[in-house]
């Protein structure tokens, strides 16, 4: 509750090992008005499709503002 308000988009690739993905779905739960978005065929390194969402999350944060 404490981050309600706060514009936030989780890119989390589903098959990392070291930051589970059950851990990005709690915070996300946790944090009204968050968006998830889960990269089924990624880890924790970065793939094509996290760094697409990556700049289309930051373009639209930039033209929020």
């Amino acid at each position: 509750g404490g981050l309600a308000g706060i514009p936030g988009v989780l890119i989390h690739g589903q098959l990392d090992l070291s930051c589970p993905a059950a851990t990005a779905w709690e915070l996300a739960r946790a944090w009204p008005g968050a968006e998830l978005l889960m990269d089924p065929h990624s880890g924790h390194r970065g793939s094509d499709t996290k760094r697409a969402w990556m700049l289309a999350t930051l373009d639209r944060f930039a033209r929020s503002g």
